[in-house]
C-alpha cells in the first residue's frame, strides 16, 4: 500500500513532473471490483509552462494535456486492475473524442473513467472529465500493457509479450 496520495500515482504509473497531470485518486478500482471504475482528480495548476505560449492573455488548457489527463488516470486504472502483470500501460486508440468545455488554469479538473471491455493485454475505457459538474471531454479509449524495455532498448528479464510471437 501507497504511503501518500502522490505514492499511491507513482507507483502505478510512471510518469513523472512535469508531465503528470493527476493529483489524486478520489475512488479507486479496489472500491468495487464488479464494476470498475476508478475516479481522479487534478488542478490546473495556474503557472504550467504551456500557458505561456497557449493563447497568451486569455490561458486555455490544451486539448492534448486535457486528454493526458485521462490517459493517465486509465493507466492508473489498468495497473489497479492488473497489479500482477508487469508492463507499462499505453495508449492505442482514442474514440469519440468531444471537448465540450473550455478548461482554465486553477480549474479542478474530475475524471471518471469505466472498464467497458478487456481482450487479452487491451483495456477499453469510458471517460467523464468535468470542472464544477460541468463537463469537459468524453472520449473512449484503449490501453495496452507492453513490455518495459531496459535503458539499450531490449525488454526487461521476465517481460510477456502478451502471447504474441
Amino acid at each position: 500500500m501507497a504511503s501518500s496520495p502522490a505514492a499511491a500515482i507513482t507507483d502505478r504509473i510512471p510518469h513523472r513532473p512535469p508531465f503528470l497531470f493527476v493529483d489524486e485518486i478520489v475512488a479507486d478500482v479496489e472500491d468495487n471490483k464488479d464494476a470498475p471504475c476508478l475516479k481522479s482528480r487534478w488542478t490546473v495548476p495556474v503557472d504550467a509552462a504551456f500557458f505561456a505560449g497557449h493563447y497568451p492573455g486569455n490561458p486555455i488548457l490544451p486539448g492534448v494535456i486535457l486528454s493526458e489527463f485521462v490517459f493517465q488516470s486509465g493507466a492508473l486504472m489498468v495497473g489497479g486492475l492488473a497489479s500482477d502483470v508487469s508492463g507499462a500501460p499505453v495508449l492505442v486508440r482514442i474514440q469519440d473524442a468531444r471537448y465540450r468545455r473550455i478548461c482554465r488554469p486553477g480549474e479542478t479538473l474530475d475524471c471518471e473513467l469505466t472498464l467497458t471491455d478487456q481482450l487479452g493485454p487491451a483495456w477499453h475505457l469510458k471517460a467523464k472529465v468535468s470542472v464544477a459538474g460541468d463537463t469537459a471531454l468524453t472520449l473512449k479509449c484503449v490501453l495496452a500493457l507492453v513490455p518495459e524495455e531496459t535503458p539499450n532498448g531490449a525488454p526487461e528479464a521476465g517481460a510477456s509479450n502478451g502471447g504474441e510471437a
